[in-house]
């Protein structure tokens, strides 16, 4: 009896599954990777003073990125809107904010795309992937992203840059 209850307690620890944890390592939903270039010599890359970001939805109203920091950089990771086919975010150059008022020099960046929903495992669900159509770069005062240059259509994943924009 004992050798009976001992084959069946083993058939069933090695039939159970493993835990079905979605690691860290495994891709997510890809952000959009710009990376700053010099206009003046376009092979080297140039930090921007002060660079924040926020979305824009579709009344103009700003919306707050989370974990996006003012800081001086020259690549920013943006996520774009899965439920849309483009996204729109203010960059600003040298943001700041005094007394309540937002300081700097903000210009708005329209990115068109496709969406493909793509599974990834059981565990981790489905992710997002883009293909590019187009970028626009508006101000209301003073451009400070030159020219775009998208360097791939396809954003698949986050470890490397999509558009490169010159200032």
């Amino acid at each position: 009896m004992k050798k009976l209850l001992l084959i069946v307690g083993l058939l069933l620890f090695v039939g159970c599954e493993p835990d079905d944890v979605c690691s860290e390592s495994t891709p997510t939903t890809p952000r959009f990777v710009i990376s700053f270039f010099n206009i003046n010599d376009i092979e080297s890359s140039k930090t921007v003073g002060g660079l924040y970001a926020v979305g824009l939805d579709d009344q103009n109203n700003d919306v707050p990125i989370s974990g996006e920091n003012v800081e001086s950089r020259a690549e920013i990771r943006l996520p774009l809107n899965g439920t849309q086919n483009q996204s729109r975010f203010k960059l600003y150059k040298s943001y700041d904010v005094v007394d309540g008022e937002v300081q700097g020099n903000p210009d708005e960046i329209t990115i068109a795309y496709t969406t493909e929903t793509v599974y990834v495992s059981r565990a981790c669900g489905y992710k997002n992937t883009y293909t590019i159509q187009g970028i626009s770069i508006e101000s209301d005062s003073d451009l400070w992203m030159i020219s775009p240059e998208i360097l791939t259509n396809s954003v698949t994943n986050e470890n490397e840059t999509h558009v490169k924009i010159y200032h």
